[in-house]
């Protein structure tokens, strides 16, 4: 097939723009790019607005030769954003409105024989003309979904998303543009089959005293109005001496799926784990499935035998909603074991979707999450069901997915055709979805409980409808869908739980408080000071917190582009153009100031100072919530915590820990600590003056496994690199224990010495001295602190001798550090021109450094060429220049 066109006639042009489509999935946005510039250069979210409001014609020309010209030809399109209309030879094959779902269409009758051409036409709808329309016919016909569904956010964003089955963030929102996209996000693919294709397949995993049962349903694709018959054949021999065989049965055309389970001695198991836990293993399954038209009939042509390789894990998991003095719980155990959920909320890795599943930046963000000691991902509402390349990740790295349905902040209209193909999304995605080990729970929407609770009274005589329609729509239809991956005698996975934040799903049906620290799981966000452990929740399960910043200065000039000179005054402009926040840099601005010298009226006199001081300030707020979180563990009160948000769609100031280019900023160097299995957390009590430290294990073992392990509290002065006093304490803890030791914090001090002039390093060692975790505390805000001096910081940087080395290069260089006295939060940032855009690492970043010389390593993925630093290529800043 030749490469598809993309042929549009519209008013700002005199004739149809043509443009050569190279390869799909292909967006509009995406194709037009050398024409019209990137979505997301400076200012092109409006400026190419345009695009989102016309209607684009994907045509390709095809000789049936190149298809095999046969009557059980199919066409299967897995992904078109979102309204359509697909036409082969002028005859329309049908229409598509919702981009989470497969359609297919029999095309063998409407193909030309060779040597003439086919013509293959997808017309794609505007998006903002159609979420528009359909929002007028529903209003003309009663159908009342509320004031219109506009998105809570500053920017230029659109309105109506509810009424479109698509990815919820394209219309915009707090943290990223309004990006209104159209296009052949996922792939098309020719099928010939006369009676069934194998499309997926659910194996849910139970097991008893002997045996593992993989209890599966695979469902079959047909165009067959008559019942057909089938035999399967599964060969895994890891886990089988023989291929195990489904002898021939008969299936039926209207729900062509065939269940069957297959036992598995436990000696021949080894146990999927979420990381920190144990292993990820996999186990190879290969499914096989032939297809006949009668019991004894011959087999069709080859082509009807279909194949779907799976990699298996052997886990499982309940969420536990025991009642208790307080309320319930709400923890997650796998594998009989009660696990602390530690990760982040993700969103999709680039605005617009046909982008979405790129190997390479899913490979480094899951990755990025694993190698931080996370073990949950939760993939939020807004955005979409994540490809095939995710959910195979997660399984390797061990992320549980908490997993919402494409559902986000607003009321959905129950309207026949909507919740038909509402359906269908469901069913499609979750028989897709359902084998993975790493899926721990499906959520049915992202906050339109809460959305519909909170703005009740704005809604006035609609509320009661509203709610009436959001539980037929959510409950009574959703819900039901979804037990095609549900079992009658065991459950393989918790839920599914209706909205987030909830009561949990035991007490779902009570009318109580959404965002009760006592049940369920919260959404918590709050303008109080963020540095107290006070402003915490005592919560069951966090789902969602976090605290913006913005992205490093090389981010920020990268995205002017080369044409921009990258001064002060257009950065500027660029950060205020793409602060979405409703509040502004309020928020921002209040957490700085509670803990470092900043004057917020004047931040774009030095945003280096203020993307810097924004970053600390984001890091020991999330470091903070996380440790309250993490030192309520006991008795299982509070279970999770999930930052918000892991990655970014753009260069933006958003509360992502990884910046849109791949670069780290500070919460997420202080996250690998934070979240480390084994840590040792200080908190602060103003009720007692004290200061509670707490030991964590979050580990397995079959066995108790009980440590000894010392924690030593060395007191500093802000003016030397010598402890002036150490108390050490030791500590017995077993696998997934925590233990809770309260120390007045005027045993800490220096003889006279006040708050102000001292800090303490907590440090962590096991039985053999050797350092398992670090922590500090610092008794007053950073503003406040006396004593501190220029620490005379140098650096040295070494790396490979470019004259000798040879191909594939080590590009890893030590940047040795040498202080004075202790330098409080040491940033480096890499300003090297020809090098800025390469993905790398710092082995750690903003740290406290309390030793004279300290070597930090800085590693490029980049092998291709040999790379050369010095010190001038590495920006260093620290608190101690803004305090002294």
């Amino acid at each position: 097939m030749k490469a598809p066109v993309l042929i549009v006639y519209h008013s700002r042009v005199l004739s149809a723009i043509e443009i050569e489509v190279p390869r799909l999935p292909s967006g509009v946005y995406t194709a037009l790019k050398e024409t019209y510039g990137d979505l997301l250069d400076p200012g092109n979210d409006v400026a190419l607005r345009w695009i989102a409001n016309q209607s684009w014609t994907y045509s390709a020309r095809f000789n049936s030769a190149e298809v095999g010209f046969d009557s059980q030809v199919n066409l299967t399109l897995y992904g078109i954003d979102t309204v359509s209309k697909v036409h082969l030879n002028g005859a329309l094959l049908g229409e598509t409105d919702n981009m989470f779902v497969r359609y297919s269409f029999a095309v063998g009758h409407l193909l030309l024989p060779s040597p003439s051409q086919n013509l293959l036409e997808i017309e794609i709808l505007s998006p903002l003309q159609e979420a528009s329309r359909r929002a007028r016919e529903l209003e003309e016909l009663g159908v009342i979904t509320g004031p219109a569904s506009c998105p809570n956010a500053r920017g230029d964003v659109e309105c109506h998303r509810n009424h479109l089955r698509k990815m919820q963030m394209s219309f915009g929102g707090e943290w990223n543009p309004a990006a209104l996209s159209s296009g052949i996000w996922k792939p098309v693919v020719v099928e010939y089959y006369a009676l069934a294709v194998l499309r997926d397949i659910d194996v849910a995993i139970v097991r008893n005293d002997t045996h593992w049962t993989m209890d599966c349903r695979a469902f079959l694709s047909t165009p067959a109005t008559e019942d057909f018959y089938a035999q399967l054949v599964v060969y895994a021999n890891d886990l089988l001496d023989e291929r195990y065989v489904l002898e021939k049965q008969r299936v039926s055309c209207a729900s062509p799926v065939l269940e069957f389970k297959i036992h598995i001695p436990k000696d021949r198991v080894t146990l999927w784990w979420p990381n920190g836990y144990g292993k990820q293993k996999l186990y190879p399954v290969l499914f096989s499935v032939k297809c006949y038209a009668s019991e004894d009939g011959a087999s069709l042509s080859s082509r009807t035998e279909s194949q779907k390789l799976l990699k298996v894990g052997f886990r499982t998991i309940e969420l536990v909603e025991d009642k208790d003095h307080v309320g319930r719980t709400f923890f997650f155990r796998v594998n009989g074991h009660p696990i602390f959920m530690k990760g982040a909320n993700y969103v999709p890795v680039h605005a617009l979707p046909e982008l979405s599943a790129d190997a390479d930046a899913l490979e480094f963000l899951l990755k990025a999450a694993h190698e931080a000691n996370m073990n949950m991902i939760r993939v939020w509402g807004g955005g979409l069901y994540e490809s095939e390349t995710f959910y195979d990740l997660a399984d390797f790295y061990g992320l549980l997915v908490w997993q919402d349905m494409a559902f986000s902040q607003a009321a959905y209209p129950l309207e026949s055709d909507f919740v038909s193909s509402v359906c269908v999304e469901t069913v499609q995605n979750a028989q897709r979805l359902s084998y993975h080990p790493s899926l721990s729970l499906i959520v049915t929407n992202n906050e339109v409980e809460l959305f519909l609770a909170t703005n009740k009274s704005d809604f006035g005589e609609n509320a009661t409808r509203m709610e009436s329609d959001y539980k037929s729509l959510f409950i009574g239809t959703i819900l039901q869908e979804l037990k095609v991956i549900a079992r009658d005698d065991f459950s393989p996975r918790p839920g599914p739980m209706i909205s987030t934040p909830s009561m949990g799903i035991a007490e779902s049906s009570q009318d109580l408080d959404l965002q009760s620290p006592n049940f369920g799981d919260v959404h918590f966000w709050s303008d109080k000071d963020a540095f107290s452990p006070e402003t915490y929740p005592h919560a069951r399960f966090v789902s969602e917190f976090g605290y913006a910043s913005l992205p490093i200065m090389s981010s920020w000039k990268r995205a002017l582009g080369d044409g921009a000179e990258g001064s002060n005054e257009e950065i500027a402009m660029l950060i205020r153009s793409r602060q979405h926040d409703p509040k502004g840099f309020i928020p921002m601005l209040q957490l700085i100031a509670y803990q470092l010298p900043f004057v917020p009226q004047n931040w774009d006199e030095n945003i280096e100072k203020f993307v810097y001081f924004s970053q600390v300030a984001q890091a020991m707020a999330t470091k903070t919530g996380v440790e309250v979180f993490r030192s309520l563990r006991t008795g299982n009160h509070t279970m999770g915590a999930l930052i918000w948000q892991l990655n970014d769609v753009w260069v933006a100031p958003t509360w992502s820990c990884i910046d849109f280019y791949g670069n780290f900023k500070i919460v997420y160097y202080w996250a690998r600590d934070f979240l480390a299995p084994t840590s040792v957390i200080a908190l602060y009590d103003s009720s007692t003056d004290s200061l509670n430290i707490t030991l964590t294990r979050e580990d397995f073992s079959e066995h108790r496994d009980s440590q000894l392990y010392y924690v030593l509290v060395n007191t500093y002065l802000w003016s030397g690199l010598v402890a002036k006093k150490t108390i050490a304490r030791a500590f017995g803890l077993g696998s997934n224990d925590l233990e809770v030791r309260p120390v007045p914090l005027e045993y800490l001090l220096y003889e006279n010495h006040s708050k102000e002039e001292v800090f303490m390093e907590i440090v962590l060692q096991d039985q053999s001295g050797e350092t398992v975790a670090k922590n500090f505390f610092y008794p007053v805000p950073l503003k406040n602190i006396i004593g501190i001096k220029d620490p005379q910081l140098t650096l040295e940087v070494s790396g490979q001798d470019c004259k000798t080395a040879t191909s594939p290069y080590t590009n890893s260089f030590s940047l040795r550090i040498t202080v004075k006295s202790p330098a409080l939060f040491v940033y480096l940032e890499l300003s090297h021109p020809d090098y800025i855009q390469e993905r790398h690492k710092f082995s750690t970043n903003g740290f406290t450094q309390i030793q004279p010389k300290k070597t930090i390593h800085l590693v490029f993925e980049n092998d291709s060429e040999c790379m050369t630093l010095t010190t001038s290529h590495i920006r260093v800043q620290t608190i101690n220049q803004y305090l002294t």
